[in-house]
């Protein structure tokens, strides 16, 4: 039993020690301005080993994502309008060309600050970091779409209606709610 404790406590010191030197690698990475993991909508990365983890603009989806900021922007768009406007006028799909980008993946790249050249890394831990990347937009661009985002959020009203979640979906067994 000893032998085997002794075995088992080494193991878990090799792994600690794996983590702490992939945490350190990644640290590194992120202040050298290399975003560590796959690349956002609009953006490739490099497959060249002496540019490894390396961001470029994607010739294809990079124009189309700065168009969508622009519209957002300076014509008012709403999210579904995009999303309407990226699945049917443009048949425009993910990174990998299997599906469409959904709506909630739309506002997560509106929101996404790397599309202007920083990135914080890991997410909500206060360290933000200027990346090597070409920048697809411009911070007074981004801005301007944060800001209308932040106005087309959904309107909370006090409205009663009556038997509002007492009927159920004889399909899917979801209560039934009511909105004007």
């Amino acid at each position: 039993k000893f032998l085997l404790m002794i075995l088992c406590s080494q193991a878990k010191l090799e792994n600690d020690n794996k983590s702490i030197n992939v945490k350190r690698g990644l640290r590194t990475r992120v202040e050298m301005g290399l975003w560590p993991g796959p690349a956002p909508t609009g953006y490739l990365k490099e497959k060249r080993s002496d540019r490894k983890c390396e961001t470029y603009i994607d010739p294809e989806k990079g124009p189309v994502m700065k168009k969508m900021f622009e519209k957002v922007a300076y014509e008012k768009w709403s999210g579904k309008k995009v999303y309407n406007w990226l699945k049917f006028d443009l048949n425009f799909r993910s990174a990998y060309g299997k599906k469409h980008l959904s709506l909630g993946n739309i506002f997560r790249s509106l929101s996404n600050p790397f599309y202007y050249g920083e990135f914080e890394y890991p997410r909500n831990s206060g360290n933000w970091y200027k990346g090597k990347h070409e920048p697809l937009i411009t911070k007074e661009l981004y801005d301007m779409v944060q800001a209308q985002v932040k106005s087309n959020t959904l309107r909370i009203e006090n409205k009663e209606f009556a038997f509002t979640k007492l009927m159920t979906c004889g399909l899917c067994s979801s209560e039934i709610s009511a909105d004007e």
